[in-house]
């Protein structure tokens, strides 16, 4: 995935991109039942401790979930073994899901990897933008990205269609659902 970056978000402290990327997930998960958001959690285990950038708990169904996000406002692509970080971090506290926020795109091995392993991708870019998606059949297509309730970023879930092989992408906005849905999901994709 294309994303025409803008200089100032590498400018942010990692403390006020993971505040941001939070403040993002918030109107995502509204309405849901006990919710709470942590930012730079400690959580101790077993096999040691492990600094979480965000966690956001919530009762669905009668089910307590929690959902742990890991920041990074890098230059360069995400790599699998930054999601395979992840995924070991939600192993270890038990947690349900995870979601991985970065400000560059998402190597094709860690969509995958993220998408078997019930990892949401969300990939921060400047509101009213466009980007530009290129899918295995070497189709590009522009999307224009709407103004997120004022906010001058907004987040795009990306996801694998296990179909088509393809690259799913949706921007986040209150009335868009589908990360939610994920997260509510009890199957991995």
């Amino acid at each position: 995935m294309f994303n025409p970056f803008q200089e100032h978000y590498f400018e942010m402290s990692p403390t006020e991109f993971e505040e941001r990327s939070l403040q993002i997930l918030k109107q995502q998960f509204v309405g849901l039942e006990k919710l709470e958001f942590k930012h730079d959690e400690r959580i101790k285990t077993d096999d040691g401790n492990y600094q979480i950038d965000g966690v956001v708990r919530f009762e669905a169904m009668g089910v307590r979930f929690t959902v742990l996000v890991e920041c990074k406002h890098y230059k360069s692509p995400i790599s699998r073994e930054k999601i395979q970080v992840l995924y070991d971090k939600i192993r270890a506290v038990g947690a349900h899901k995870g979601i991985f926020i970065s400000t560059s795109s998402f190597q094709s091995g860690a969509i995958e990897y993220a998408g078997k392993h019930g990892i949401a991708l969300i990939q921060i870019t400047e509101a009213d933008t466009r980007f530009e998606m290129r899918n295995q059949f070497n189709v590009i297509q522009a999307h224009p990205f709407e103004y997120n309730d004022g906010l001058p970023y907004i987040g795009i879930m990306l996801s694998q269609q296990s179909q088509s092989g393809g690259i799913s992408c949706s921007h986040l906005r209150r009335d868009n659902k589908r990360l939610q849905d994920f997260m509510l999901n009890a199957d991995r994709s």
